[in-house]
């Protein structure tokens, strides 16, 4: 890049350097084109410079039509709807200068320098927006467009000024090939019937020699004779003479004509030589052309395949990886899964009664949960303690007052895979509170809560809303019945079943006014379902149950009736249609 010094303003310019490239020009012209001959640019007004370089355009225009149709065709790439419907090749590069003007001017300004090396446009504009406020003010200015269209006419006449010396020079040569062939082929012509008379005149002397021959022998054999026939001897002799004359003749044109043969085969072979030639020039150029797009695809080519194997590798190890880490999360689910068991047993030797069940955990236990929790942390997972294990609990109903769970608590799926309420859906399933049956989510909906219950017994814990329906010891153990208090109406010292089908003693029930959000699920078919932090120990609760359709069924039994608060009861809904 030239130093500044040896820079200088556009407007000065008085020559096009002869080094500057047909891209420069354009650029150069679309720039001084910006320029009003006003008081502000009183240089521009004497200046030279828009005649000096529109000149030099149109000449290297004419003489470079490769480069001026390369540049053409990335205006055409780059302002493809803007040039889209210009039919006349005038309204075509008028829009593609000014338009490729506007993008320069709005990328750089106006105030443009010059050296030897080419243009000094300074530093590209800050944002965005100010470069579109610079383009859109060039398309604007009224003389640009003008001075555009003045310089594509110029532009599309000299393309057809070359042409047509071009065309003119083609049939030129056309016109002097046909007549090189013309006399080629008069020539050709004359050869054919310089040899066919040279044959018959070389049949002629071949008979004359014989008769030469004939008479010689006939001479020789009548010397004694030959005194009878001397006049005809001079006769013969005389006719010999002249035959000779004639061979002699005879050679002297074949000479004759075998030069001038030899001179039309000459000229036939120099202009088969300027046409192999020509061939050989327009073919090398053609080949040129195919080798070098043909080299750069190939190039493109290998390393586009060489990128593609490179991201093949890296997919095949990532896939590897994956394989690798869905084993071990499966191996480390299922020892989760024993731990889980193992606590659960041990838990049952202390929970044999509600009398004999003590409201802390046993030290064994304690001990335990650690070891638990420290092999899980090794394994990769966070288990919870058991302090924060919740209860089981039912589905939650329609409205925000009915049976919602908290949005982080825990469900357990099949395959041993807890998920939080968050993450549940319609389709879900999930295991009901006797770890088998499994049931589906038909609605779930997330709404808001102002007050929340927090249960604790014996290690289980339930945070829900105080309206939501939790299962109680059935002093009647009538089977298929179950009872259910709502959160809010329970006390400590109550008892509630976990998942193990065990009653348990609340140690804590404190209901705090809260703002949270909270789902409203329902299950396909209606069973209480475990919501735990921790798969050792919960609380069973009740689902909210939808509305059923009021039509007759037979064959189809009483429903049976579960008790609710102080003697009021839920009736536990078969699975079936459920509604809001």
């Amino acid at each position: 890049m030239p130093q500044q010094s040896e820079a200088k303003h556009l407007v000065h310019l008085t020559a096009v350097p002869a080094g500057w490239p047909l891209a420069t020009v354009i650029d150069a012209f679309l720039q001084l084109a910006a320029y009003h001959p006003s008081r502000a640019h009183a240089s521009y007004a004497a200046s030279r410079a828009p005649e000096v370089v529109s000149a030099r355009l149109v000449e290297l225009w004419t003489s470079q039509p490769a480069e001026a149709e390369a540049w053409l065709q990335r205006c055409r790439e780059h302002f493809a709807k803007e040039l889209a419907g210009k039919e006349t090749r005038p309204e075509l590069l008028s829009e593609a200068l000014l338009r490729h003007g506007a993008a320069e001017y709005g990328k750089y300004g106006w105030c443009w320098s010059f050296s030897e090396a080419g243009l000094l446009r300074g530093e590209p504009l800050g944002s965005a927006a100010e470069r579109e406020s610079w383009a859109a003010g060039y398309l604007q200015q009224p003389p640009i467009p003008a001075r555009c269209r003045e310089l594509a006419e110029r532009l599309a006449e000299a393309e057809s000024l070359e042409t047509a010396r071009k065309r003119q020079k083609l049939e030129e040569e056309t016109a002097e090939r046909r007549r090189l062939e013309a006399e080629l082929q008069k020539s050709q012509e004359e050869g054919r019937e310089l040899r066919n008379r040279l044959a018959a005149a070389e049949a002629q002397v071949s008979s004359k020699d014989a008769e030469l021959q004939t008479a010689q022998s006939e001479s020789a054999k009548c010397t004694e004779t030959c005194n009878e026939f001397v006049a005809r001897a001079a006769a013969a002799e005389s006719a010999a003479a002249e035959f000779q004359e004639r061979c002699e003749e005879f050679a002297t044109r074949m000479q004759a004509s075998e030069a001038e043969a030899s001179e039309h085969a000459k000229t036939k072979e120099r202009l088969a030589q300027a046409e192999a030639d020509e061939n050989l020039s327009l073919k090398d150029g053609s080949q040129r052309s195919e080798t070098g797009q043909s080299t750069e695809l190939q190039v493109e080519k290998a390393v586009l395949q060489d990128r593609c194997e490179q991201l093949q590798q890296q997919l095949a190890e990532a896939r590897g990886q994956l394989e690798v880490l869905w084993e071990e999360r499966g191996r480390y689910q299922e020892r989760l899964r024993q731990l889980a068991e193992m606590n659960r047993k041990q838990e049952s030797h202390h929970h044999r009664h509600p009398t004999f069940n003590p409201p802390g955990a046993a030290p064994s236990k304690a001990a335990f949960g650690e070891e638990e929790s420290d092999l899980a942390e090794q394994l990769g997972y966070s288990l919870v303690d058991e302090d924060l294990a919740s209860v089981l609990s039912g589905s939650s109903g329609c409205s925000v007052q009915q049976n919602c769970f908290m949005l982080d608590a825990i469900f357990n799926c099949r395959m041993d895979v807890l998920r939080e309420g968050r993450d549940l859906q319609i389709g879900s399933q999930v295991l009901a509170g006797d770890g088998k049956t499994v049931v589906e989510v038909v609605e779930i909906k997330e709404a808001r809560a102002t007050e929340v219950v927090d249960l604790k017994a014996a290690g289980a814990t339930l945070r829900v809303t105080p309206d939501h329906p939790v299962q109680i010891p059935d002093a009647g153990a009538k089977a298929g019945r179950h009872l259910y208090l709502p959160a809010g109406k329970l006390k400590v010292g109550d008892f509630v079943m976990n998942n193990s089908g065990e009653p348990v003693a609340l140690t804590t029930a404190q209901t705090l006014p809260t703002e949270c959000n909270v789902l409203k699920i329902v299950f396909k078919p209606d069973l209480p379902v475990a919501v735990f932090p921790n798969p050792s120990s919960c609380i069973l609760s009740k689902g909210h149950k939808k509305s059923q359709n009021r039509r007759s069924v037979r064959g189809r039994g009483q429903e049976a009736a579960d008790p609710m608060d102080e003697g009021a009861s839920i009736p536990d809904t078969a699975a079936g249609e459920y509604t809001d």
